[in-house]
């Protein structure tokens, strides 16, 4: 036992010495979309990028292991549906013996496991079983360390929505209703210096919560909006809401417990204020930020922040809007959409574009105008964006203008090119028709998805459909 007590602060003091002196700008990689990016290519996209961090909102072994000796730092994910597979010891052992050390083992560099997904949300699940989660932390912590493995953190993730939000930071607090389990949390995270990981994303803060002016979501904000407690000044809601969990976590007992930005992004699509300009710009505003290292008015210094997310993923469980599908700094089909550089240096430039991918043939699925049986014209159009991503289609989102006929259009070709393209899938009762020309509209694009890894083989140098 004092052996492990003294193992357990060694690792506590060489963590918080690294989190002292180092920080990072990571990002994150989620997989609910129809046809996913290739892991490997994944790998190569982030050290073409020169992202050391990688959080992954899995721990599934056919991922994780792809990056063995990349030296990239991943922090994987026990989602809330898998608390249950390491609520005891033994369970726990052979949870971490498989999804941490294993791998670890075969060269791949996991520095962080977090536990759940936003499990004390009032809005984001609110069916998660928060009850476990802190039992389970304590589980898989003290297992890490008697496994030896007590340098990989072991934490969990928080929305804003943890918080009793006030017009002022100073006046922010823990919600009422959770505040036994997170000061348990809190306990937990301050015996293993483990950091508060909070998941921030200002345009649904601004726009939701506040309803401030949008430009106060910006780093340059330029509206002349600010929010004045005491002697502070914010003029921006990143600052205001770091400030807003400090100060939660002050009053909680806890004044100087690392706070990490486990998310923190802006959408391209499905929302007002979503749009490629804008995500450039919160972009180049939040890392010129993170480039200064001047922290905020509570907590000054470097900040280790996760962008969201590397790609879009139109399976994503749209529970405060559809602009949670459109997160991506790249396109699902692996191409950037704007312009950020990762290294912080400021460069005006694309990240790189991931390279091997292999697109779907340029045909698409368009409605062939006939409108003689408008029951099975609207029963076909709802079947379609019942099964596929029609989100692009919703108020203010790139694709809200169509006219009726390139409404039904573009619903058919969600649905035609989540099925691969095959031509049954385009059929619709005899409303819809296979074109070689693109139907896209204006800003309105219709997608040709890419060729998933699952249906490529490799033979003699060449890829092909299988």
């Amino acid at each position: 036992m004092k052996m492990r007590l003294q193992m357990s602060l060694m690792c506590f003091m060489v963590l918080v010495i690294a989190t002292q002196v180092n920080s990072f700008v990571g990002i994150t990689w989620g997989r609910l979309q129809t046809q996913q990016l290739v892991p490997s290519m994944v790998v190569d996209m982030l050290l073409q990028n020169k992202i050391p961090q990688l959080r992954l909102m899995t721990s599934g072994y056919d991922i994780v292991e792809i990056f063995s000796g990349s030296n990239i730092s991943l922090s994987v994910t026990m989602g809330n549906q898998f608390l249950s597979q390491a609520n005891r010891n033994d369970l726990a052992y052979v949870w971490v013996n498989d999804r941490i050390k294993d791998p670890i083992n075969k060269g791949v560099n996991i520095v962080e496991v977090t536990i759940g997904s936003e499990p004390f949300s009032n809005s984001f699940l609110k069916e998660a079983n928060n009850i476990q989660i802190v039992p389970v932390l304590k589980l898989i912590r003290d297992t890490l360390v008697d496994m030896k493995l007590g340098h990989v953190r072991a934490t969990t993730g928080h929305g804003m929505d943890v918080l009793k939000v006030s017009k002022f930071p100073s006046e922010t607090e823990f919600r009422d209703d959770i505040k036994k389990p997170m000061l348990e949390s809190l306990q937990e995270f301050n015996r293993t210096g483990a950091p508060f990981v909070i998941y921030m994303f200002p345009i649904h803060f601004v726009k939701e919560i506040m309803n401030y002016t949008m430009e106060f979501a910006f780093m340059d904000n330029k509206s002349g909006f600010k929010i004045v407690d005491g002697n502070i000044t914010y003029t921006n809601a990143v600052e205001l809401m770091i400030d807003s969990l400090a100060w939660a976590l002050k009053k909680a007992g806890y004044p100087n417990m690392k706070i990490m930005i486990g998310q923190i992004g802006w959408p391209t699509d499905g929302y007002p204020h979503a749009n490629i300009k804008n995500a450039e710009r919160f972009h180049k505003g939040l890392l010129k930020f993170v480039a200064s290292k001047k922290g905020t008015p509570l907590r000054p210094g470097p900040l280790d922040i996760y962008l969201h997310s590397l790609s879009d993923e139109n399976k994503f469980r749209t529970i405060y809007g559809t602009f949670q599908r459109h997160w991506g700094i790249y396109r699902a089909d692996g191409n950037p959409k704007y312009k950020i550089d990762f290294s912080l240096q400021d460069r005006d430039e694309y990240p790189t574009q991931a390279k091997g991918i292999v697109k779907m043939p340029n045909r698409w699925c368009k409605f062939n105008g006939d409108t003689s049986d408008m029951n099975l014209v609207n029963k076909n159009y709802d079947l379609s964006c019942n099964a596929a991503d029609c989100t692009r289609l919703e108020k203010g989102a790139s694709c809200d203008g169509l006219n009726f006929e390139s409404r039904i259009s573009y619903a058919f070709n969600a649905y035609f090119q989540k099925n691969k393209q095959s031509l049954k899938k385009c059929d619709f009762d005899g409303l819809g028709q296979v074109v070689a020309t693109n139907p896209s509209v204006g800003n309105c694009e219709f997608p040709i998805e890419i060729l998933a890894f699952q249906d490529q083989v490799v033979q003699n140098g060449m890829v092909l459909r299988i």
